[in-house]
């Protein structure tokens, strides 16, 4: 498959992917969500983590504030991504759900005078979003690049689980030499060891 043609199968399936997200009733979703993140916080490598790196959701992802907020409590540094530039993020201290500010494409994030940013080398553990995944951990990101770079290249040491709703599993994901995949995904129904990781 071509560069080109290896692009267009990505935007697609992306495509697709959104509109299956977009479909699921607003209650459906909030339930999803606090299944997989009641799943997620009793993994092991969970409570092993001392720095948990997640991402303060869009209104139709899977919802994750339910555990930034566990996480806070369990008194582990919890970070999430700072868009630094087209294609690169840093990853920033959250102290509290209180402070976010919505930002750039609706995003929220620690307010400016409050970021710190952290060494990737830190990160213990990383919930990695994704328009798409299979059960054996291809990831089809939401086409920025960000996590590929920041997760394949700065953040190599970070256990990658996915937090994805059921309808977003697919057979086959089309995937370049440097896109990131997955150890483990959990959805509102399973939980699935994947057979590999880069």
């Amino acid at each position: 498959m071509s560069e080109a043609q290896l692009l267009a199968a990505k935007r697609s399936l992306r495509a697709e992917m959104t509109r299956r997200r977009r479909a699921i009733p607003e209650a459906e979703r909030a339930a999803a969500s606090a299944a997989m993140c009641a799943a997620l916080v009793a993994l092991p490598q969970y409570r092993a983590a001392r720095t948990v790196f997640a991402y303060a959701s869009m209104p139709d992802e899977v919802q994750l504030d339910g555990l930034l907020s566990r996480a806070l409590a369990d008194a582990k540094r919890v970070v999430i991504p700072w868009i630094t530039g087209r294609g690169t993020m840093e990853a920033v201290e959250l102290p509290s759900l209180a402070v976010l500010e919505r930002g750039a494409y609706g995003i929220r994030n620690v307010p400016e005078r409050l970021r710190r940013a952290i060494a990737p080398e830190e990160i213990d553990l990383a919930v990695v979003p994704g328009a798409a995944f299979t059960a054996e951990g291809a990831r089809l990101g939401l086409g920025g690049g960000y996590y590929d770079r920041y997760l394949g290249v700065r953040a190599r040491g970070a256990y990658r689980i996915a937090l994805a709703f059921d309808a977003l599993l697919v057979s086959e994901v089309p995937m370049a030499a440097h896109d990131i995949s997955v150890a483990e995904i959990v959805t509102e129904t399973r939980h699935l060891i994947c057979r590999k990781k880069r």
